[in-house]
């Protein structure tokens, strides 16, 4: 077997891709069975749409030095072989919005005047938030996103919160409009979401598995990371270091928030996978490439466990 044909076949050929998504769907057919939901399709096209997604992402910020398709295998990956994701519309359009939201962020990398940018993320997450409130967590991460990419400033800040004034406003003249101030109130997100935790986290034997296979893979990845920062660019680096800070703060969340764990897994999932991907195309050690099979195997055979629950994965 020579792996690292194979491995190369991965990271550069749409023949694997496209084999992958076909089995992405399939997977889910099977699963289905009679009951056709329009809630497990639209959760699978989105999740499709954030895959797809992801490899414009890697191509237009250049955060592998490499051209791939690991970030786009890797969420196909993490993401349909796991039967919790299959009706999780709700996750899977919080996960596209951070992405989106993503794109434009990394856009502003040393655009001091980035307001619209700024502007733009905040009405996307306060109109995201009438749906899932939890979105309004990324308020935060998006400010230090900004200061990691160095085009946060009191301009760009400010502008981050017109977008929660400006629909703000519109409700309070829909209220004025309909002369009932109680519109305004009730049509708020119910803030007391964003602090609301439940301890403690519920996991199988196969999701501790799972988790700490993802565990390894991150602190890998993070390594190569820092090993390599040397020959990487400046902005590269920018990103990568932002997206492992957003891997770490999103881990927490899943955490502390286990009501919403399918939701944050899915989020999760975007920068884990622009990380592995960005471990799995650059190394060359052959132990790194019997690792990339090891994962893909393992994450196939998770999902025949979910079939015969006898098999422990």
């Amino acid at each position: 077997m020579n792996i690292r044909k194979i491995h190369r076949g991965f990271v550069t050929s749409w023949v694997p891709l496209l084999i992958a998504l076909v089995i992405f769907i399939a997977l889910r057919v099977v699963w289905m069975g009679e009951n056709k939901s329009l809630e497990l399709w639209g959760s699978t096209v989105i999740q499709i749409g954030i895959a797809m997604f992801l490899w414009f992402f890697t191509q237009k910020y250049v955060i592998i030095r490499e051209k791939t398709l690991l970030a786009t295998g890797f969420y196909l990956l993490l993401v349909g072989t796991n039967p919790l994701f299959f009706y999780s519309l709700r996750g899977s359009i919080a996960a596209f919005l951070f992405l989106f939201c993503l794109w434009i962020l990394f856009d502003t990398y040393q655009k001091p005047w980035s307001q619209r940018n700024a502007l733009n993320i905040s009405l996307a997450l306060t109109l995201g938030s009438f749906y899932w409130v939890p979105l309004l967590l990324f308020f935060p991460l998006v400010w230090y996103g900004m200061y990691k990419l160095k085009s946060l400033n009191v301009r760009t800040f400010f502008a981050s919160l017109m977008g929660v004034g400006a629909v703000c406003l519109f409700l309070f003249a829909w209220s004025v409009y309909k002369n009932d101030w109680a519109v305004f109130i009730q049509m708020l997100p119910d803030l007391s979401a964003l602090w609301e935790f439940r301890f403690p986290l519920s996991m199988d034997l196969k999701d501790v598995i799972t988790n700490i296979l993802l565990g390894i893979l991150f602190i890998l990845s993070v390594t190569k990371i820092f090993m390599a920062s040397v020959p990487e660019k400046v902005q590269t680096r920018a990103f990568l270091g932002y997206l492992t800070a957003l891997a770490v703060a999103f881990s927490i969340l899943f955490l502390v928030q286990n009501q919403w764990g399918q939701e944050w897994l899915l989020i999760l999932y975007v920068s884990l996978s622009l990380l592995f991907a960005h471990y799995f195309t650059l190394s060359q050690n052959l132990y790194a490439l019997w690792l990339f099979l090891l994962v893909i195997v393992f994450f196939l055979l998770r999902f025949v466990g979910e079939w015969f629950p006898g098999i422990v994965i």
